[in-house]
């Protein structure tokens, strides 16, 4: 997953909220910073400033990591990061041969013994697995010439990655690749068009979602273990990530483009097994949702999303089973002109961890800022 600040497509949310249908959207205002149920995270002091982190992902409350680059020269543009959380606090991983200029941008870690790691480093792409003990790099088909976006695992082993490949005759078309154990391979998907997939994710019983965009739109696509179908999203410019509930509790976040003018618009949008419903973007949530994230049960919880013309704080639509709201969140944004955070929900609970960046506005324009890190773990079990 990648919070790529699109400061240049930055929009007040009411330019295009007349266009929207304001199904299942609540516009309460929200609270403060102080009142909100994020608490912000301290940055390990050795990770060299400014910095941000693109992506997390947990297998428990005591096993996280979360990726980015630090010591950036230019917006994602600096020294590849890896954070690890043990349970009680955060700490900077070292990579043997992992140096600048890059930006680490993907990660899933399905158990304690295994992560996956992709980016770029001087080298070019790079992927990178943990099995434990150590992290190594792992080649795969194309890593030279396709564009891979996203990674994804499960607890059993399997794992998948995302993106688009040249077609040879000047265009692309999707990419999945599938790891067998040993190796990395392509998987025929059947999806035609001009699509790049933005992000990928597996379900323990091996259910693979995927969505992604091109010039005509936005797509989702679904591996049932036997099968790949894929599922356009109409009048969506965008799509960033997906959370597939089943084949008829479908939901995606992105983010709309007034082509005219060049600038986006937030949204959430909901497949019921017939139709799409396209929702509002929460208050204060502006440009896009880079991220959708489950609750314990597999329903939507958390979207992590770009706010910006400077922000108060860091910003999130939360789901109440019913309707989604706008919750602040914990990092307050003074001094700052943008902010993106990602989502990534903790197994065998409700709570959820969120990273992103903060970027400022000067004479030279837009730069790099401060890595942000909060938990939301009011809701956790017991």
């Amino acid at each position: 997953m990648k919070p790529r600040t699109l400061v240049a497509s930055l929009v007040i949310a009411a330019v295009l909220t007349a266009a929207f249908p304001a199904a299942a959207m609540a516009r309460p205002k929200p609270g403060t910073p102080s009142s909100s149920p994020w608490h912000a995270i301290t940055v390990p002091s050795s990770v060299r400033m400014p910095a941000a982190l693109s992506d997390v992902s947990a297998s428990g409350m005591r096993n996280a990591w979360a990726v980015g680059a630090e010591h950036e020269t230019s917006l994602n543009v600096g020294v590849p990061l890896i954070l690890h959380w043990n349970g009680s606090r955060w700490s900077k991983a070292t990579v043997k041969g992992l140096t600048g200029p890059g930006d680490l941008f993907s990660v899933t870690a399905p158990s304690r013994r295994d992560a996956w790691v992709l980016g770029t480093d001087a080298a070019g792409t790079v992927l990178l697995h943990w099995n434990g003990a150590n992290w190594r790099r792992i080649p795969f088909p194309g890593e030279a010439v396709d564009q891979v976006t996203s990674v994804a695992a499960a607890a059993s082993g399997q794992a998948w990655l995302a993106g688009s490949q040249p077609t040879g005759t000047g265009g692309f078309a999707v990419l999945v690749e599938r790891w067998n154990g040993s190796t990395w391979h392509k998987v025929a998907t059947g999806i035609r068009g001009e699509y790049i997939l933005n992000s990928i994710h597996v379900s323990r019983a091996g259910d693979v979602w995927t969505a992604g965009s091109a010039s005509a739109g936005s797509i989702v696509a679904h591996w049932n273990t036997r099968s790949w179908t894929a599922k356009s999203v109409p009048s969506l410019t965008n799509t960033n990530d997906v959370l597939g509930v089943s084949g008829k509790d479908i939901w995606v976040v992105g983010g709309i483009i007034n082509g005219q003018a060049g600038i986006y618009a937030a949204y959430i949008a909901h497949w019921n097994g017939v139709a799409w419903t396209v929702l509002n973007m929460p208050a204060g949530v502006e440009s896009q949702d880079h991220s959708i994230s489950p609750n314990a049960d597999g329903r939507p919880q958390w979207v992590g999303a770009e706010t910006g013309l400077n922000p108060s704080s860091t910003l999130y639509a939360h789901f109440n089973g019913t309707t989604w709201s706008a919750v602040h969140g914990a990092t307050t944004l003074s001094g700052f002109f943008d902010a993106s955070e990602v989502t990534a929900h903790i197994p065998g609970t409700n709570a959820t961890w969120a990273v992103g960046q903060a970027v400022t506005d000067g004479p030279g324009g837009i730069a790099p800022g401060k890595p942000i890190i909060e938990v939301n773990s009011a809701t956790t079990r017991p």
